[in-house]
This record gives C-alpha cells, structure tokens and sequence, in this order.
C-alpha cells in the first residue's frame, strides 16, 4: 500500500510539471513578422558563433572553421555555385572579424561583426531591418559587384 500511495504522490508532483512543459509558450521566432530586430541579430550571431565554437573555449580558429563539413550555400540546385558567388567568401569574412589579428575570432568579435553588418542594413537607424531595407541592401550590394538589382 505505501509503495502505491508513493507512487501516486510522485506522479501529482510531476503530472503539472510535464503539463506546464508541454503548454508553455514558445518565444516568438525570429522575423516571424518579416523585421528583424538588433536583439534577434545578436542572439542569430550567438547561435551562428556556437556552431562555429566546436571545443567551446569562447573563441574560434582557422583549424575548427575548416574542421566543419561544408554545406552548399548560394547553389541553384545545390551542387552548382550561383553566378557572382565566390568559393571561401565566408572565411575571408571571418578574418576580417578578427579585429586583433591574432588569429582567432572571440564571440566579442563576432558579435561586433553582426552588429556592423546589421547597421549597414539598418538604413533608418531605427533598429529594425524589414523588407524594404534588406531588399535596398541587396541591390546596393548586387550594383558593386556588376548585378543586376532586383535578382
């Protein structure tokens, strides 16, 4: 009898818990509404650095950035690169974050690099990016390169 009313006692304790758990509301995602807030650029830059981070010393080097399998990014059937995208483009990126030059690029670093990247898109300094200002960005960054805006 007492094995069975410690059961039951340990099943009320957990019962609201996994309850809780499974009706707790989801954090919004990020540019749900199409905007993308300075906020969720530095938590995207987090996350981005973390997968980067593999021995989770707070810094990433050379050696673990070519350690990461390679994904086809900018591919039209993802083999074949897009037109005007450079193999390597994200490394020389990441050099450029690395403000030190000592080789390794700290999460301040990266961090630091996002929220550039984010100002130059922020084209009202509201701290807010929506459509219209990605899509000027784009086309001001397809002009520079010999593009066509709009693509």
């Amino acid at each position: 009898m007492r094995s069975l009313i410690a059961a039951a006692s340990l099943a009320g304790i957990a019962l609201p818990s996994i309850v809780t758990a499974q009706t707790a509301p989801q954090p919004p995602r990020p540019m749900a509404d199409g905007v993308l807030t300075r906020e969720e650029a530095m938590t995207r830059a987090d996350r981005r650095f973390d997968a980067l981070d593999t021995d989770r010393d707070g810094k990433t080097s050379a050696a673990e950035r070519a350690a990461l399998p390679q994904r086809p990014r900018g591919t039209v059937d993802g083999a074949t690169p897009m037109p005007g995208r450079a193999h390597g483009m994200g490394d020389r990126m990441l050099e450029r974050a690395d403000a030190d030059k000592d080789g390794v690029i700290t999460r301040e670093e990266f961090r630091a690099m996002a929220a550039r990247g984010f100002d130059r898109q922020d084209a009202n300094h509201d701290g807010r990016v929506d459509a219209a200002e990605r899509k000027a960005w784009r086309d001001q960054r397809m002009a520079r390169r010999g593009g066509q805006p709009g693509e």
